[in-house]
């Protein structure tokens, strides 16, 4: 830990004015400021000091099955996806009974049809079969159920960025980590890590 917040140290004081460093490095992607095994260091752990450091930064999780993406605002969780097993928005409100399997359908169709590659959930609400409010509480359901899925993960890597944020346009929400970990680990005692799915 003691290393992450030097590390940190140096490449604020290379991004200083003066500083000749930060220009030679300006064209290659920088190098994670913290990385580990999570055979080692549990996910647990890793979240809790992402909550305790108050972090911000992208934090990319890889397991031999699938891979995560999480993104944090001071501590807090504010976006993040699974690459392979995730519950897509379309699976999620046909189970919520939100909308119809044609009216998914329908969705999927025109998404695909798409020349610029629209957001799904954004060519739901335009066709009148979702209210923005149901869509984002699908939507943060599909980063929590991303979340809790990685605290079943014991073996992998993570890396994190700090400062890195989700691309514009990217729906963000603010949720706390201590009750993100206290809601995962009864959800895993209850279900087991959730499963994924194959539409939007």
């Amino acid at each position: 830990m003691n290393n992450f917040f030097r590390l940190q140290s140096k490449k604020d004081a290379a991004s200083q004015p003066g500083s000749h460093r930060s220009n030679e490095t300006v064209s290659s992607p920088p190098p994670p400021a913290m990385q580990g095994d999570i055979g080692i260091i549990a996910l647990e752990n890793v979240f809790q000091l992402f909550d305790l450091a108050a972090l911000t930064g992208k934090l990319e999780i890889e397991s031999p099955t699938d891979c995560g993406i999480f993104y944090f605002r001071n501590g807090a969780l504010i976006h993040g996806l699974l690459r392979i097993n995730q519950r897509k928005i379309g699976q999620l409100l046909l189970e919520a009974q939100v909308i119809t399997q044609e009216q998914l359908d329908e969705c999927l169709h025109l998404h695909e049809q798409s020349s610029n590659r629209q957001r799904f959930g954004q060519l739901l609400i335009e066709k009148g079969y979702v209210k923005p409010g149901w869509l984002d509480k699908s939507l943060l359901t599909q980063v929590k159920e991303a979340f809790f899925a990685t605290l079943s993960w014991q073996e992998g890597s993570f890396r994190f960025y700090p400062n890195q944020l989700p691309e514009k346009g990217a729906t963000q929400f603010y949720t706390r980590i201590d009750h993100l970990l206290l809601e995962g680990m009864m959800a895993i005692d209850e279900h087991g890590a959730p499963d994924g799915g194959d539409d939007e």
